[in-house]
């Protein structure tokens, strides 16, 4: 060549080490993150599920999407049972040859493991390297597969609600104590040495160990930001708390009142929705909407809360049912707060349950909103869900 190398000006390194390096550089900013509909890596994402019962659900395959860049649901174009979908590109990160990565899928009703109704109702998958990772939390039973991608026939029926967001691996320490809190359910994992050495309690959390017998404090809070600064608030409770998530944590610490959309079906005792004189009510969704299909909540076994004004638009995916025997179950919540999501959550509570007349049923006891106070509360609701469709 007629022209001078950068190298031979003292500009800088030959080509032939800057190739070399390549690899090393394109890997300083981690690998692993949620991945959206193109496949491509994105912030955070929300994902919806559609029931059988819904016309467009194409047997309980198709799902809502919407994340960072659009807070508004999109239809996805692959099924929810393809691996190359957002939630399968994502999830199917896990199953790599990469040994120096960390991996935990856990869930209180795994695809390998029994029932575990003592231990915590949650579902998630974590898949971290040594600058970044993702956090999935869900509430499909049965999911996902062991060795691959798999999404469960049993999983088609029901609706069911993913969230995904793309962190740091610093937040390890704090999303490890958050699964030792809520006492998970490891099905698959993979700890390399680094890993244990730099976050002890991911240790804790594999070995199933919980709380020691003298601790008096039975929730844990922490502020997660994800890679691209969006904060969330994550919430856990163990089941020693013994109270409701959403009600006695989540809205009181949020301030705000929720609709709240979790699994209400079987034969268990239903909290119902708990309105209370300090203005921090939460209400059991039972009618929803998204992109024009309309179902009942008896055909949702997704988990997750909105707030009922824009002033805070909180949006919240959680494990567990406003249910009283998951009084006794740990669990835990993922919330942020989002104008564009908000809208989205919003408008896609249909309807909302009443508070009773008498009103101790809900946890409110005497100092709860009468008939007439929640009904107009309700009828707030559904006007503000119609502002925000």
């Amino acid at each position: 060549s007629f022209l001078p190398s950068i190298h031979s000006m003292g500009l800088g390194p030959p080509l032939s080490l800057l190739l070399l390096l390549f690899p090393l550089l394109t890997t300083v900013a981690g690998r692993y993150r949620c991945k959206g509909l193109d496949g491509k890596q994105v912030d955070w994402f929300a994902a919806y599920k559609l029931p059988t019962a819904v016309t467009n659900a194409n047997g309980g395959k198709n799902f809502v999407y919407a994340d960072a860049n659009n807070p508004a649901w999109q239809l996805s174009r692959k099924p929810i049972d393809d691996a190359d979908s957002a939630i399968g590109a994502t999830v199917s990160q896990a199953y790599g040859n990469d040994t120096s990565s960390f991996v935990l899928m856990y869930s209180d009703d795994g695809p390998v493991t029994p029932v575990d109704s003592y231990r915590g109702h949650a579902k998630g998958v974590l898949v971290f390297d040594g600058q970044s990772g993702f956090w999935l939390v869900h509430s499909v039973p049965n999911f996902p597969g062991l060795n691959s991608y798999i999404y469960p026939p049993t999983g088609f029926k029901f609706a069911q609600s993913f969230l995904c967001v793309s962190v740091a691996t610093d937040n390890l320490a704090a999303i490890g104590e958050q699964l030792m809190f809520i006492q998970s359910s490891p099905f698959k994992s993979q700890l390399p040495d680094k890993f244990g050495t730099r976050f002890p309690i991911l240790r804790t959390v594999l070995a199933k160990r919980s709380l020691p017998s003298s601790a008096t404090m039975f929730t844990s809070t922490a502020h997660i930001r994800t890679e691209g600064g969006t904060a969330f608030h994550a919430y856990a409770k163990h089941k020693k708390y013994q109270k409701d998530l959403w009600h006695d944590l989540v809205a009181a610490d949020q301030g705000v009142s929720l609709g709240v959309q979790t699994w209400l079906n079987g034969g268990a005792d239903d909290m119902h929705s708990a309105c209370r004189t300090d203005g921090i009510n939460v209400f059991d969704v039972t009618d929803l909407t998204i992109m024009g299909a309309n179902f009942s909540s008896s055909k949702d076994h997704s988990k997750w809360a909105v707030s009922d004004a824009a002033r805070r638009p909180v949006v919240c995916m959680g494990d567990l049912n406003r249910q009283k025997s998951q009084l006794s179950r740990g669990g835990g919540a993922l919330c942020l707060e989002h104008a564009g999501i908000w809208r989205t959550y919003r408008g896609t509570v249909r309807d909302v349950e009443a508070c009773g007349p008498a009103w101790a049923r809900g946890g409110g006891g005497a100092d709860g909103a009468g008939w007439a106070d929640s009904m107009k509360i309700v009828v707030y609701w559904m006007v503000v869900g119609t502002l925000a469709r």
